[in-house]
């Protein structure tokens, strides 16, 4: 991760520490990358995942159990959402459409071209 310094108008500052204080969020850092996610990628629900992956795992767990998967590793997590990006990409494609995903673990988005 990478680290950054910012400044902010005195007042401001008071409020996102009063803020982190009462435990809306863990952290001032926390707070700055949710404001950038809610900035950077505007498709993105507050589960983080977008329409178009959430459509795809629905669609995905309407299928019979038969072809479940099952992710018990980070590996297997990160497999998974790769292939998830996967079917997204060749959507969106069809449709021209830009999308996001957010890996689970790491907490970044990589964009779907």
């Amino acid at each position: 991760m990478t680290t950054i310094n910012i400044s902010l108008p005195t007042n401001m500052y008071k409020d996102v520490k009063r803020a982190v204080k009462v435990g809306s969020y863990a952290s001032i850092s926390e707070m700055i990358r949710d404001s950038l996610r809610k900035t950077l990628y505007k498709e993105v629900t507050v589960n983080g995942l977008t329409p178009a992956e959430e459509d795809e795992i629905l669609e995905t767990a309407a299928t019979p159990d038969d072809n479940d998967e099952v992710w018990e590793t980070e590996e297997d997590i990160t497999r998974g959402f790769e292939k998830l990006r996967k079917k997204i990409k060749s959507k969106s494609v069809k449709n021209k459409t830009k999308r996001y995903i957010q890996h689970p673990i790491q907490k970044s988005y990589t964009r779907v071209p």
